[in-house]
């Protein structure tokens, strides 16, 4: 008798689940989305019905309005959290207490002009957009989000974005400008 039959037949117990807990730590994360990737996967598949409902135009403004009430709202978190902290709203503190985990990203600093530039290179929202063949429609929150989260945290910080979608690279480039002219 299969695993399927014996469910349908016997149903379960600790004994016969416990098999999964040896199982799942022989797997480790190989059959797991990282948990930014579900967002992406959500998010894009929403789009997709969106769009096809709304049309590109009206489904796009619809989506944007809803990204950028979400980034603000998250960026207005982080600022609580620094804040709770007693600290400035500095891009440092941002970083310090931001709300997603750096596995999310595979990123290079550099520092050109006393700015912060990140080369992002694998990034699990895209990977996962790509894995479901929803790219194009994943790639709309990364137009809206990254500014709607700035603006929400401080709006001083400037973001120039570079993204992938835009340039053709295999990666994007963040690039925070804090420091003022003749600063």
């Amino acid at each position: 008798m299969n695993e399927l039959e014996r469910e349908k037949k016997r149903g379960l117990s600790f004994p016969y689940l416990i098999k999964v807990l040896f199982a799942r730590l022989k797997n480790g994360r190989r059959y797991q989305t990282p948990g930014f990737g579900l967002a992406s996967q959500l998010f894009a598949t929403t789009a997709k019905h969106v769009i096809a409902k709304m049309g590109p135009v009206e489904g796009e403004k619809l989506l944007r309005d809803a990204i950028e009430e979400f980034g603000r709202e998250r960026g207005r978190r982080i600022a609580d959290a620094v804040r709770r902290n007693r600290k400035p709203l500095s891009l440092r503190n941002w970083l310090i207490h931001t709300d997603i985990g750096p596995e999310n990203f595979a990123v290079k600093p550099s520092f050109p002009d006393g700015d912060l530039e990140a080369r992002v290179g694998a990034c699990t929202f895209m990977a996962a957009a790509d894995a479901w063949g929803l790219r194009d429609y994943a790639k709309i929150y990364c137009k809206y989000a990254d500014y709607a989260i700035l603006d929400g945290y401080n709006p001083d910080v400037k973001l120039i974005l570079k993204d992938r979608h835009q340039t053709g690279a295999d990666h994007c480039v963040f690039r925070y400008v804090m420091k003022r002219k003749g600063g």
